[in-house]
């Protein structure tokens, strides 16, 4: 019989399947209230309500308040830079989106590379929180350091976009990358993908380019797991891989972008762990033991 532990845990990650697949086929947008909403019946059911509420609503707070600010980043004034040089330079003159919409895009048809791309670019923001969701079950204080290591690499990105704005390829090359997201979309659901008010009511940000998040955000969560949770920190390094395909063939990021996102990743993990280690409280000296008569 399997522990109590194992059962939830695969009954959890059954009930999220279930939910994310449902969403996807029926063309709804997997945005991170739907996925907190999820995993707070988890908690609920595991007991844990109340403090997954107390651990999780600032999280939601600020990370909202990032998105909303993200939007109007855009309105700065800033023109947007074009790295399509910077790729040139670093692929001998070549661009891989070039390269890889040339050898695996089929205009006028749905392929299978088109949906699987589409699907890593949407799991964008589930899959963070659902790992943080994990960190959290195991360890509330492994879960706050990912979080914060998480946010800060955001709000970092967000001064990036601010004062260094920066175009995807489909933007900066319009007449030779296809926007292939778009075209998915319109092919599987007529154009009728359901984005909630909420992130209706938000500013989206197109020249939100360099670094990648979509890139940054499947590594953070590597980097975190590495140390207590090394099968599900090597999946999330080919979760990471198949990311960063993803999005230089769908034109949404150089791979600088995804490259920039990686050292973004190293400096908010490392910032978060030094701040950790000095405000650790120190381990109480031991006591001496009393001599013998």
């Amino acid at each position: 019989m399997l522990p109590r532990s194992r059962l939830t845990l695969i009954g959890s990650a059954t009930y999220l399947s279930l939910i994310f697949g449902v969403m996807l086929w029926r063309g709804i947008s997997i945005e991170p209230e739907w996925v907190v909403l999820a995993l707070l019946l988890i908690a609920i059911a595991l007991g844990r309500g109340r403090s997954f509420i107390i651990d999780w609503l600032p999280f939601l707070v600020l990370f909202f308040a990032y998105e909303a600010m993200r939007g109007f980043a855009s309105k700065t004034g800033f023109p947007p830079h074009d790295l399509s040089g910077f790729e040139r330079a670093l692929f001998g003159g070549t661009i891989p989106t070039l390269v890889l919409q040339h050898a695996f895009y089929h205009p006028g048809v749905v392929g299978w590379q088109d949906v699987a791309a589409m699907f890593f670019y949407f799991m964008h923001f589930p899959l963070p929180i659902v790992v943080g969701f994990f960190f959290w079950v195991n360890s509330r204080e492994h879960y706050r350091r990912f979080v914060a290591a998480l946010l800060l690499m955001c709000f970092i990105a967000f001064a990036t976009n601010l004062f260094w704005p920066s175009a995807p390829p489909w933007y900066q090359l319009p007449d030779q990358v296809v926007k292939i997201n778009n075209k998915t979309v319109e092919a599987l659901w007529d154009s009728q993908y359901f984005v909630s008010d909420i992130y209706h009511s938000f500013n989206p940000n197109q020249f939100a380019a360099f670094p990648s998040l979509h890139a940054a955000f499947p590594a953070l969560a590597a980097v975190y797991a590495w140390s207590r949770y090394r099968a599900l920190s090597i999946g999330l390094i080919v979760w990471t891989v198949a990311v960063g395909v993803s999005i230089v063939y769908l034109g949404e990021h150089y791979v600088v972008d995804a490259l920039d996102g990686f050292l973004y990743v190293a400096v908010a993990a490392a910032i978060v762990e030094v701040v950790s280690r000095r405000m650790a409280p120190a381990p109480a000296s031991a006591t001496p033991a009393t001599p013998s008569a």
